[in-house]
């Protein structure tokens, strides 16, 4: 109250987040708008004493929508009042005038009141001392609690947030207003009795019930309605009062089912749903109102099929077997048997002379008789009275109430609630009679609707008995409606042998077919009322007088008494071959059956004018025979490598002299009754024994390969079954012309089958000659052209083939060309393919491995910045054919260097057998810029090889270098010696120490005494090195003995309190100093050998 949302945007924000958008979560509350002169409904008279008065009634129908919707709970006055307002005084004045008057208004009822303050601004009360007097100053001038004064800040932002806390204080105002209600009825117990006032006690449970479901108090709600629904029970009944009983016991149990709903009690819902009926199914009342029991039966199934429901959709779990679908069902044929009982009860009823239902709608008390409301005595009072109140009851019931509009959405209910629980069986049963409904209301088109879907479940699972008698019905409501295309299947299906009918009725729909090629409108279905007749005549006269022709009647999904199988004589076909096709037609009725015209239609529509039959001699179906049809054609060329399918077979039926034609259309190959289509149903091969006819246990071939011609063109392929990997293995082809005429086009596809994995598409290359050099290979070379052939030339392709992995591989070789050839008298060039397969199993031809090796040709793991070694690879030839190496390299990183740049390879034009093992050997240097303590690749070591047996191009190969850690030596010693010496003579040797640090070097040097030479120069010595600086240190050697030396050994430490430097070389010099010269001995005279070996021997290895 007092919210003006037509003038004031404000107001209207406020009253939306009230009213509007209310989400399940918020408190159950209903709101409405009052304007500034509403008035309350009168109250009666409170009642001193109850000693004299007699209730007319158990419950009155107005008390429910009084509490619900005429006398609130809790009265709200919104005012715009900030509490800064200029004109405060008189505002909090008018304020205090309005409460006033709304009080005076709700008069002696115990309605609260409250009052909400909407104000622009946020402002508490207790802080803010002004505000804080402001509002005890104006819960004083209006007579008001504090608690029941609100303050509303309007914000945008924050509107709903405020409405839900300010609903949450309101709802709890508005409980106590029902509390207050509950005590007044609890008081009122005190002064009835048991013998004059039971319906009161029922009463008064009922209303203790209803107001603590307003408080939200569920549990107690639930007590008082048991409390009263026993007291109903306990309630004498007789056939003048059941009817209000039952009615009353049908709140009260409504009441009670959702409360336990609502609190997830659905087990306690059903029994006590389950417990309603069981008590109230035998008490039928007056034999002459038997159809109201059953509409009262039928009612309380669907409130209780609503109430679950409901719950369903708020998040209680239903299974399969226990549903609201069930309740639906079973309201649905209660409401059957109320209309077939008030057919048999009321069919003599008349015309009422007087109104005594008048006010049916408006009576004071739930389920009191319109003739006598208000009467408290278990017998009627006038039995004339009486009587024709109940024969107006059956009049209204059988001339006004419209019982297929009940019962229609009852099945619609129960049907969608079987579909959503996956019960396809009971849905389908219910479809069915829903579409009896239909029928029965005279909507026949949507009861063809709901069967058509039926009978194709039927069909598919083999149901034929239901199939028999639905099938009646379907044709009826085709008939009713004129449905021409139905009516020509249904009866076609109805003439087959699947369906269980007499042979009459098949010989009269089959009477009816005839009439309606000749035009005229087919007999009435028996049982079918007269005034639907005529206007099934009327549509079907209008209907044949403007048929534009062909009826198309769909076969597929029928089981027709004509049955077809169209098959090809063969599952491929050459280009220069008839293709023939086979119709097979079984006529299952008792009669011939003849057809105009037949066609099988293909995916290529270039051959339907050829698969046609219009000889009328070949198209009369004997009865209980299988008549086969052939048909051919020649393919096109354009067909070649297609296939040809059937896509659809198509009967004509009509008689002469009529303008109505009939075309009977199957998809596929053909119908076998609607089993093709039932995938569910389980075949079983070895009952094909059973049947006698070829139409059952011939297979059906619906589509062919069209085929090029057979090749007369000779193709050998010569290669070797095993390949190298890496290798280009060569593949030679011999064409050879044995045609009678010139080849031409000739084009070959060579490369790996199609159907290989893809990882041996990705490692297998194939070319040919001109494509080695190509960067784009591929699996694959397509349609390589090789010009034409004349009668007995030959032509040789040579196709290369790279495998990059060894394993097996399958090749095609496929070979297309085209010939001059005469087909239908004119000469076509026929395209011919040729297709040969070749096996490879590739193998890998040698192993490679490569060590890296210091000067003095030991392994080598770690190598420091500047040092030279040796990279040594060495292939181990695992062919079963020679190879031959022909060439090698280095692919060095950039921080690798080849010593020489006439460095060859060593195994240059090498040819190496199976089992042999080929050494190579480069020198290499570290560069001085690699990076210290790191792993560093050398690269790549490349070899070039191939075949040693043909003239196929060499290939490379590319094998990984070992890593290496780069060191970091701070001192580096370089030997200067010559390679050879001579005893006896004086031999220079010197060591240069260089400092690569960045700190000066303290070194302590020591050279050892040997016994094989005599040395000048330092034994020890302490050197200082600064850095990148070198110091040389050199010593004189005299040899003393001949033959491969060991020289003085050199050793260096460095001086500790040097930073940055190891305390010891040892490791170092051991690695890069020479340990042995060769010395010569002394010539002794003029001997030649001697000096010929000195003049030989020009380069020391030294070791």
């Amino acid at each position: 109250m007092g919210l003006n949302i037509t003038e004031k945007a404000t107001h209207k924000a406020v009253w939306e987040a009230f009213a509007l958008n209310r989400r399940t979560d918020r408190t159950p509350l209903h709101f409405r708008l009052f304007s500034n002169d509403f008035q309350m409904p009168p109250m009666k008279p409170k009642r001193q004493s109850y000693e004299w008065y007699v209730p007319k009634g158990i419950l009155k129908s107005n008390w429910i929508s009084k509490y619900l919707y005429h006398v609130p709970a809790l009265v709200v006055l919104f005012y715009d009042l900030d509490w800064n307002d200029t004109s405060w005084t008189d505002k909090k004045n008018d304020l205090a005038t309005r409460v006033h008057t709304l009080k005076s208004v709700l008069g002696s009822r115990n309605s609260r009141v409250a009052l909400v303050l909407i104000q622009s601004g946020i402002s508490v009360p207790g802080e803010d001392t002004g505000a804080a007097e402001k509002a005890a100053t104006l819960c004083t001038a209006c007579d008001l609690p504090a608690k029941h004064l609100f303050v509303l800040p309007h914000s945008d932002a924050h509107l709903l947030g405020y409405t839900v806390r300010l609903e949450n204080a309101l709802s709890e105002i508005a409980w106590t207003f029902y509390l207050g209600e509950t005590k007044g009825v609890r008081a009122h117990r005190d002064f009835l009795n048991k013998t004059t006032h039971t319906l009161l006690f029922v009463r008064h449970q009922f209303k203790l019930g209803f107001l603590n479901e307003l408080r939200n108090d569920s549990q107690a709600a639930i007590k008082h309605y048991a409390q009263c629904y026993h007291l109903l029970l306990d309630l004498r009944s007789t056939d003048t009062n059941l009817h209000e009983i039952r009615i009353v016991a049908a709140v009260v149990n409504y009441k009670i089912c959702r409360l336990d709903f609502a609190l997830n009690l659905p087990r306690d819902a059903i029994s006590q749903f389950r417990r309603h009926i069981d008590l109230f199914r035998q008490r039928t009342g007056p034999k002459e109102l038997i159809f109201e029991h059953y509409a009262w039966l039928s009612k309380q199934y669907q409130i209780f099929g609503d109430v679950f429901e409901e719950a369903v959709r708020g998040g209680l779990p239903a299974v399969q077997t226990q549903h609201p679908g069930f309740y639906y069902q079973q309201a649905a044929q209660y409401a059957v048997l109320r209309r077939k009982t008030a057919l048999q009860v009321c069919k003599d009823v008349s015309a009422p002379v007087s109104d005594l239902l008048e006010g049916w709608s408006k009576l004071e008390f739930y389920g009191q008789r319109p003739w006598r409301p208000g009467k408290r005595s278990l017998e009627p009072p006038e039995q004339q009275r009486e009587a024709e109140g109940i024969m107006e009851v059956q009049y209204h019931e059988v001339k006004e109430v419209n019982h297929s509009n009940t019962i229609i959405p009852l099945f619609s209910s129960a049907i969608s609630q079987f579909k959503k629980y996956r019960c396809p069986r009971i849905k389908r049963h219910l479809m069915v009679q829903m579409a009896e409904e239909y029928h029965q209301a005279n909507d026949s088109s949507k009861a063809l609707t709901l069967l058509n879907h039926v009978m194709w479940d039927y069909r598919s699972e083999k149901w034929w008995s239901l199939l028999s008698s639905v099938s009646a019905l379907a044709l009826q409501c085709a008939y009713n409606t004129a449905a021409i295309t139905e009516y020509f299947g249904l009866a076609l299906e109805f003439m087959g042998t699947k369906l269980m009918r007499s042979e009459e009725d098949k010989k009269r729909v089959h009477d009816n077919l005839l009439k309606l090629l000749n035009g005229q409108s087919p007999d009435p279905e028996p049982g079918t009322p007269p005034e639907v007749v005529t206007v099934a005549t009327e549509a079907w006269s209008v209907l044949l007088g403007s048929q534009v022709s062909p009826v198309t009647v769909d076969m597929t999904t029928l089981v027709p008494c004509l049955e077809v199988r169209a098959s090809f004589t063969q599952s491929q076909f050459h280009v220069d071959q008839e293709v023939g096709v086979i119709v097979m037609i079984r006529n299952s009725y008792q009669s011939a059956i003849s057809l105009s015209a037949l066609s099988v239609t293909t995916n290529s529509p270039s051959y339907s004018d050829r698969l046609l039959e219009t000889q009328p001699e070949k198209l009369i179906l004997s009865p209980g025979k299988v008549t086969e049809i052939h048909l051919t054609f020649l393919p096109l060329v354009e067909d070649v490598g297609k296939k040809v399918k059937v896509t659809g077979v198509r009967a004509q039926m009509d008689v002469p002299n009529s303008s109505l034609v009939v075309s009977l259309q199957w998809s596929g190959p053909g119908n076998e009754g609607v089993t093709m289509h039932a995938a569910n149903t389980p075949a079983f091969p070895e009952f094909s024994l059973l049947y006698k006819d070829k139409f059952d246990i011939s297979l059906p071939i619906a589509e062919t390969e069209i085929l090029p011609r057979q090749p007369r063109l000779t193709v050998q392929i010569e290669h070797d079954n095993t390949a190298l990997v890496w290798e280009w293995l060569p593949v030679k082809v011999f064409l050879k012309n044995i045609e009678e005429s010139l080849a031409s086009d000739i084009s070959l596809s060579f490369g790996l089958d199609p159907s290989s994995h893809i990882n041996l598409e990705l490692a297998t290359q194939v070319c040919t000659s001109s494509g080695l050099l190509s960067d784009k290979i591929g699996s694959q070379v397509s349609s390589f052209s090789n010009g034409e052939l004349g009668v007995g030339e030959e032509s040789a392709v040579t196709f290369y083939v790279k495998s990059l992995t060894a394993s097996e591989r399958v090749l095609t070789l496929k070979v297309e060309y085209t010939v001059p050839v005469l087909s239908g008298g004119s000469l076509v060039h026929c395209p011919c393919v040729c297709e040969k397969s070749i096996h490879i199993q590739a193998r890998i031809p040698f192993q490679v491995t490569v060590e890296t090796q210091s000067l003095k040709f030991e392994k080598l793991a770690r190598v420091a910045a500047g040092e030279s070694f040796l990279v040594v690879p060495k292939i181990k030839c695992i062919s079963h054919v020679p190879i031959t190496l022909t060439n090698s390299s280095l692919a060095l990183a950039n921080e690798v260097n080849q010593v020489g740049t006439e460095a060859k390879s060593q195994v240059m034009n090498t040819v190496l057998s199976e089992g042999e093992i080929g050494v190579d050997c480069f020198c290499v240097l570290l560069s001085k810029k690699a990076t210290p303590n790191s792993a560093l690749t050398l690269g790549q070591y490349v070899l070039y090889w191939k075949r040693s047996d043909n003239d196929s191009p060499a290939v490379s190969v590319s094998v990984g270098l070992p890593s290496l850690m780069v060191e970091h030596w701070g001192v580096w010693v370089d030997c200067e010696i010559a390679p050879q010496g001579t005893v006896r003579t004086p031999l220079a040797l010197a060591y240069i120490i260089s400092n690569h640090g960045v700190h000066t070097a303290e070194l302590a040097l020591n050279m050892q005494v040997s016994d094989a030479f005599m040395y000048a120069g330092h034994k020890e010595v302490r050197l200082r090195v600064l850095p990148g600086c070198s110091e040389q240190v050199t010593y004189t050697l005299y040899p003393l003995l001949a033959g491969n030396v060991h020289l003085p050994k050199l050793t260096l430490s460095v001086e500790s309190h040097s930073p940055g430097q190891p305390t010891s070389l040892d490791a170092l010099l051991a690695r890069i100093l020479p340990t042995h010269v060769y010395i010569m001995p002394q010539a002794k005279g003029n001997d030649p050998a001697v000096a010929s070996l000195s003049t030989r021997v020009t380069t020391m290895v030294v070791s």
